[in-house]
Formats: C-alpha cells, sequence, structure tokens
C-alpha cells in the first residue's frame, strides 16, 4: 500500500527547510538540492510541489508569514502582560534576534526587492503582510494609550511610526550592522525606550488641540 503524505505537512516542511538554510546563509544559498538534501528527500519531490526556486521562496515566504501571524498571537493572547509591555513584545519579535526571526527579517527582504521588481507576482502577498502588520501594531498602540488613559487619536501615526522603526532597524541588523549594541549581542535592543518615546507622540498632539 503506498504511503500516504499529508501534503499541508509536507509543504511547511519543505518551508521550514528554506527557512533554516536562510536563516544559516541567507537567501541567495537557498537551491533545489540543497532545500532537497535538507530535508531527506529527492529533487523530484520537492518538483511535486514547486515549478522552481522562486516557487520554492515564494512558498517559504508564506510560510513565515504564519509562523509570525502565530508568534504574534501568542502573545497577544499571553495572560499577565500590561498592554504596554504586549507592545514592547510585539515589537521585539520583529526583530531579527534568534533563528526564526534572522530567516523572517531576510526573506522579507528579499521579498520587498522582488515585489518592487515584478509587482504582478508578488505585491499581494507583500501588501497583506505590510497591512496585518501595520493592523497589529495599530491595535496594540490603541490598547496601550487607552491603559494610560492618553488619547487615541493618533494610534495610527504612532503605530505606523513604530513600524518604520522597527524595519528600519531590522534592515541595518540583516545587513550587519546593529544600531543599538556596537556589535555587542548581549546589548538588548531598547524597544521599551522606542515605544515610550513613541507613546509620548500622543501628549504632544494633545497639547497643541
Amino acid at each position: 500500500m503506498p504511503k500516504i503524505v499529508d501534503h499541508r505537512q509536507r509543504r511547511a516542511e519543505i518551508a521550514d527547510a528554506v527557512l533554516a538554510i536562510v536563516a544559516e546563509d541567507g537567501v541567495a544559498a537557498v537551491t533545489l538540492r540543497d532545500v532537497a538534501d535538507r530535508g531527506g528527500w529527492s529533487t523530484g519531490v520537492l518538483n511535486h510541489y514547486v515549478g522552481g526556486r522562486d516557487d520554492l521562496l515564494r512558498l517559504a515566504f508564506r510560510h513565515t508569514f504564519w509562523l509570525s501571524g502565530q508568534r504574534l498571537a501568542a502573545i497577544a493572547e499571553e495572560t499577565g502582560l500590561e498592554p504596554v509591555e504586549r507592545l514592547v513584545r510585539i515589537l521585539a519579535a520583529h526583530l531579527p534576534l534568534d533563528g526564526p526571526s534572522v530567516a523572517f527579517a531576510r526573506i522579507t527582504l528579499f521579498f520587498y526587492a522582488e515585489a518592487a521588481g515584478s509587482p504582478d507576482k508578488l505585491g499581494e502577498d507583500m501588501l497583506n503582510y505590510l497591512t496585518s502588520w501595520r493592523s497589529t501594531v495599530e491595535d496594540h498602540v490603541r490598547a496601550a494609550l487607552d491603559s494610560r488613559g492618553l488619547p487615541t487619536s493618533q494610534a495610527r501615526q504612532i503605530g505606523d511610526h513604530l513600524v518604520a522603526v522597527i524595519d528600519g532597524y531590522v534592515i541595518y541588523e540583516v545587513l550587519g550592522s546593529s544600531l543599538w549594541n556596537g556589535g555587542d549581542r548581549r546589548v538588548a535592543p531598547p524597544v521599551r525606550d522606542w515605544v515610550e518615546s513613541a507613546l509620548a507622540m500622543s501628549t504632544v498632539d494633545a497639547a497643541r488641540r
């Protein structure tokens, strides 16, 4: 009797193999052969699921997008966290500080460039990701402001500011030029300082009215 294969699980395993390579050696190191070797498959097995390297990377991007969503959802559902601390953790989870987040950052930056050159192929995937990321941050900014009795009218602008800050730090970190630790990996990113500065923008806006 032929072995029954869970195709959804197999796609996730293939994506995980891609992401492991990306985390270690970058997107350029991804080949069908290396992914097959990493997972213990033949290239013929991969060809059953993807049409080539571009499809392989797209599969990995969609999978890491899902993984990132699961990671953020777990933080959002964690009990006992104050809204400001939850926001800090949501933002920190996006920084490339461990294997999964490094892979996510590298493959996301790769697809930024790909989407700019081929919006018809990747633009929708990137737009979905960016919309979800901005919306998530905005929701947690609004909750943080409300918990402190601060006006929430600028929640979208503050959220976008924090997204820009985090994404900017991600780019520098992926390129090997950290802006916060001077090359010392033991120094944690000052995410709470970034959050406190951003939340203070709401009081400045209120004072001007």
